[in-house]
């Protein structure tokens, strides 16, 4: 019996029937009343466990969800993260929760952005201030 490997790399694999799959399934699930719990566990077997359910999750949630904005963040909305990642870390012990930053920016601008999107705005900043620290540091 052939082994079956199952990929966790879903964004260069998946092909655009795989997409319809997903796309339709979820659309199915919004309906019934996001029943059940879990439909990522239900679209592995559908797409007969060629990806992990947790592949599949995080390729709806910042992929395909027709909810998200895909556009270029502005500079404002870079400016809002940045402020709020900072107050968020102040006051959490420097713990960033994610996915209360979404709604936020929903409300704000309109537009409502993948979770990977916001972290990765914010990892940009974080090492343009790093570099800059460490190229302050060895000057002196």
């Amino acid at each position: 019996m052939k082994k079956i490997e199952r990929r966790n790399n879903i964004n260069k694999t998946i092909n655009s029937d795989d997409k319809k799959i997903i796309i339709n399934y979820m659309k199915e699930w919004n309906k019934r009343g996001k029943n059940p719990k879990n439909p990522f566990v239900q679209l592995s077997k559908q797409l007969k466990n060629r990806y992990e359910p947790k592949a599949i999750c995080n390729y709806w949630w910042n992929m395909l969800d027709p909810h998200l904005d895909h556009e270029p963040f502005t500079r404002d909305e870079k400016e809002y993260i940045y402020k709020w990642v900072e107050n968020h870390q102040k006051s959490n012990g420097g713990n960033i929760q994610w996915k209360f930053l979404q709604p936020e920016i929903e409300k704000e601008f309109g537009k409502f952005r993948s979770l990977n999107g916001l972290k990765n705005i914010w990892n940009v900043k974080k090492r343009q201030l790093e570099r800059t620290i460490k190229d302050e540091e060895s000057k002196n």
